[in-house]
């Protein structure tokens, strides 16, 4: 059995939630929902989708991923081919006018009780806590700087500040037939008993940065306030992105 709490915060009364998630029962795509949660059986599926601001229609690409994933078959395993489907199914509906090129991140998660399957394109993101409260993540960012290092075009270096241009995205979902060869990441883990599961949007890490979202984490708390830690942080750091988060935590 999972306790799952989510919330999404669209950073300004007047800016378009482009984030879209799948809490395990419901889609959410919400300019302030305040933290919720509910519990549900394993297996479930879990996912965050975030609409890339400068493609043409972010908010529809990410609204349709999460639904055609919410779809999925829980009792199957989650693989890279299932979102290979749901890409081509985007393609299918939005290439061609006005919305297409519209693209998404995604992160989605499917958590039975003794291990998780994570799947991610983009820089949405997955972190497992331990029982003790030790932290790892599990997704990938696919961003223009991690595609250089990759290559050895450039040097993995905390201490290098590189422009802004190289946190761009290298991949992600586009309405377009063409953009079949995006990179996916793919990460299993074995979940213990009190176990947590976070996915977010780039508004929860970029807005506080990674140590931070570690820093808060506190095992004894309930999931809701957890999320409305991570949730308050954001908002002290003044909202400055769309943001979604998802976590569950396997009972103990």
């Amino acid at each position: 059995m999972f306790e799952i709490a989510y919330t999404q915060h669209s950073g300004g009364a007047g800016r378009q939630q482009q984030d879209a998630i799948w809490t395990g029962n419901s889609i959410l795509q919400s300019r302030n929902a305040r933290v919720s949660s509910h519990g549900e059986s394993a297996p479930v599926l879990l996912a965050v989708a975030d609409g890339v601001a400068a493609s043409t229609r972010p908010a529809r690409a990410s609204q349709f991923v999460v639904e055609a994933l919410s779809r999925h078959d829980h009792q199957q395993r989650l693989t890279g081919r299932q979102v290979r489907d749901i890409q081509a199914q985007l393609a299918a509906r939005y290439a061609g006018g006005d919305t297409h090129g519209s693209a998404t991140t995604l992160v989605a998660a499917r958590v039975t009780e003794s291990c998780c399957e994570i799947v991610n394109v983009g820089d949405s993101r997955a972190y497992l806590f331990s029982a003790d409260g030790s932290c790892r993540q599990l997704s990938y960012d696919h961003t223009i700087l991690n595609a250089l290092i990759a290559t050895g075009e450039v040097r993995a270096d905390d201490d290098v500040a590189y422009a802004q241009i190289y946190q761009g995205l290298a991949h992600c979902l586009t309405a377009d037939s063409e953009e079949y060869g995006f990179a996916l990441h793919y990460e299993e883990a074995a979940l213990e008993k009190g176990a947590g599961l976070l996915l977010c949007s780039d508004g929860l890490h970029d807005a506080i940065g990674d140590a931070a979202i570690r820093e808060l984490y506190r095992p004894e708390r309930t999931v809701a306030e957890q999320v409305g830690s991570w949730r308050q942080a954001v908002i002290e750091a003044g909202v400055p992105d769309n943001l979604s988060i998802v976590f569950a935590r396997r009972r103990s």
